[in-house]
This record gives C-alpha cells, sequence and structure tokens, in this order.
C-alpha cells in the first residue's frame, strides 16, 4: 500500500520538498510537497506535486519519469500545464486502500499514457538521495527496535534467523488450499504459521471443551481444538488471547514468538513477534491490522531463499494477498 512520508517522518523527505518542478520547456508546475512509497518495499512510487497555480491542488507524477536538466536541484517530467490541468486531482481518499489507489491510477492512466521507459532521461541526484535517505533511515529503525526473538525449533537447533514468506487470505478455503499445496511441496509442518482471527473461532473450528489445552497455547487459552483437513497437519495449533486483538486460533512456530515476544509490551502480541522474526515494523503492523480485520495471515518459514521464493509463489497462486518475504537480502 501506498503511503506519504510525511505521514511517516516528514525529515526523510529533506531537499526534496519544496523542490521545483518543470515541463520540458521550463514551464513551471509546482513544487514538491510530499512523496508516495510502497510501505512493503520502501521504493519511490510518486512524486505529490502542488501546483498552486490560483489554489493548492495536488497531482501525482511517477518518480520513474522525473528526470534531471540543468540544476540538479530542480527536478522536470514531460508534462505542460495544460497536460496537469487534466490529470484527476490528488485527494487523501486515494489512500485510503489499494483499491482506492488503483481506482485513481486508472482514472490517471487515461489521462496520461506516459512512456514507463526512463532510460533516456538522465536520473536526478535529488531523487536517488531521497531513496538513499529513506531505505537507510528504515534500516536502522529496524536494527535498533527489532527484539531478539526467534521461534523455539530455531533457537532450540541453533540455526539463523531463516528468510520468511507471509500473505493474507480472506477465508479458510484458501487457506487449506495452500496448506495442501504446501504439504505436497515439501515444507515442514513445524515451519508453517497460520493465525485465524476471532470470527473463525465459532464459525470454522469445532471446539472441544473438556479437552486439555494444546501446547503453546497462552493467555485466555485453556481450550482444546479439533481440527480436521489440511490445517490438522499443522505442529503446535492452539488458542491466544491478545489484549486489543481478542482471541485466535494460532499453529506453528509463529505462537511461540508470540509469546516471547510478550503480550503486554509496547510492540508485543502479533507485531512484535513479527518485528522478532524480520519483518519491517510497517508491514508487522499493517498484518496485525488484517487480522484485526477478520483475514487470515499465513507464513513460511524457511532455511535458504530458493525455497523462500518458491513457497512466496504458491501464496501468490493460491489466492494470498500482501505477500511478502522476510530475509531476502540478508540470504541472497
Amino acid at each position: 500500500m501506498l503511503r506519504r512520508v510525511r505521514d511517516i517522518d516528514a525529515s526523510r523527505l529533506g531537499e526534496l520538498r519544496g523542490a521545483k518542478v518543470y515541463g520540458p520547456d521550463q514551464e513551471k508546475l509546482g513544487s514538491v510537497d510530499d512523496a508516495l512509497i510502497d510501505d512493503r518495499t520502501l521504493d519511490l512510487r510518486y512524486l505529490l506535486v502542488d501546483s498552486g497555480f490560483l489554489r493548492s491542488r495536488w497531482f501525482v507524477v511517477p518518480a520513474d519519469q522525473v528526470y534531471a536538466s540543468g540544476s540538479d536541484n530542480d527536478l522536470y517530467v514531460n508534462l505542460r500545464q495544460a497536460d496537469v490541468e487534466a490529470l484527476p486531482e490528488f485527494r487523501e481518499e486515494a489512500l485510503a486502500s489499494d483499491e482506492a489507489f488503483a481506482r485513481y491510477e486508472s482514472d490517471y492512466h487515461r489521462a496520461w499514457q506516459y512512456d514507463a521507459d526512463p532510460a533516456r532521461v538522465r536520473p536526478s541526484p535529488v531523487l536517488e538521495r531521497f531513496r538513499q535517505r529513506v531505505r537507510s533511515g528504515f534500516a536502522r529503525e529496524e536494527a535498533t527496535k527489532r527484539p531478539a526473538v526467534m521461534p523455539a525449533t530455531y533457537v532450540a537447533t541453533g540455526r539463523a534467523r531463516p528468510v520468511a514468506v507471509y500473505g493474507v487470505y480472506l477465508d479458510r478455503k484458501n487457506v487449506e488450499r495452500a496448506v495442501d499445496q504446501l504439504r505436497e511441496a515439501g515444507f515442514s509442518n513445524n515451519d508453517i504459521s497460520v493465525i485465524f482471527p476471532e470470527r473463525d473461532l465459532t464459525k470454522e473450528f469445532a471446539l472441544e471443551k473438556a479437552t486439555k489445552a494444546p501446547e503453546g497455547a497462552l493467555a485466555g487459552g485453556g481450550t482444546g481444538l479439533v481440527i480436521g483437513g489440511a490445517l490438522g497437519w499443522l505442529a503446535g495449533i492452539g488458542t491466544l488471547a491478545i489484549p486489543g486483538i481478542g482471541p485466535l486460533i494460532a499453529a506453528g512456530p509463529i505462537v511461540a514468538v508470540i509469546a516471547g515476544a510478550g503480550v503486554g509490551s509496547a510492540i508485543g502480541g502479533i507485531a512484535g513477534a513479527l518485528i522478532g522474526l524480520g519483518v519491517p515494523e510497517i508491514e508487522a503492523r499493517r498484518y496485525e491490522e488484517e487480522i484485526k480485520s477478520g483475514r487470515i495471515l499465513v507464513s513460511i518459514h524457511c532455511e535458504n531463499l530458493r525455497k523462500a521464493q518458491a513457497g512466496r509463489k504458491l501464496l501468490q497462486n493460491s489466492g494470498a494477498k500482501d505477500v511478502f518475504l522476510s530475509g531476502e537480502q540478508q540470504a541472497a
């Protein structure tokens, strides 16, 4: 999902904010007010430009269409003022969801069919410095905030932090299909985690009140689970109760990590567990919000990048959304 940099940390905009944007004939189109980055990859996607003709009117420019010409501090794009006025105005509602921005982007491309190949122009040093500042800033934050927590299975064997794949599903049917395919592809049930939200406790699962709670159940657990099908193959299925989130069902190494992260800590619960597994904080909090919204999180912990890439492809093909591979750079 795209986010404004100013909503994360305005200081990261640096010299980019206020930079003048010109058309090919030195016609001033506006100045940069903000930037839109992909909060999963930290890639710079768009510049948010204030046209400032008679009043503030914002429009976006794809970052790969911005180039340098003349002064390195100024930005250029192959647009004229008449073109800008024909573009759909950017409004905050466009960032409400991926779907909302896709609708805005569709209207935008109808108004301007730009050349997607930036090779013919000189890259802007201002944009390159901004990209480096954003990435290095987040990297430093993750290094200082990430708790040293790993699944018990990895701590016990002394193995290094694995790369992992994460994805979100809307329903149990697709989750079961994904787990079946992972099993057939040779993935271990000890390396697959699933977290179900409260709605599935009553709608999807049979609960056996009199049985002993499974190993790994946390505060609020104590209910034995009778789960058939593909999900019954997963290891350590138990119930969780996390303040601010409510009752959940979880399986796999994520259960032990949530316990280690501490459900009462500032960055505890699901977000803290995912940060401990190497997921950037922005993405970890996003997954926690997805679970709060009733979606199902599936993760695969892998010993090498090749296995993780195969898992990512499988999740994508089985209907997962917001698929993210954590630890790819360290493992490459």
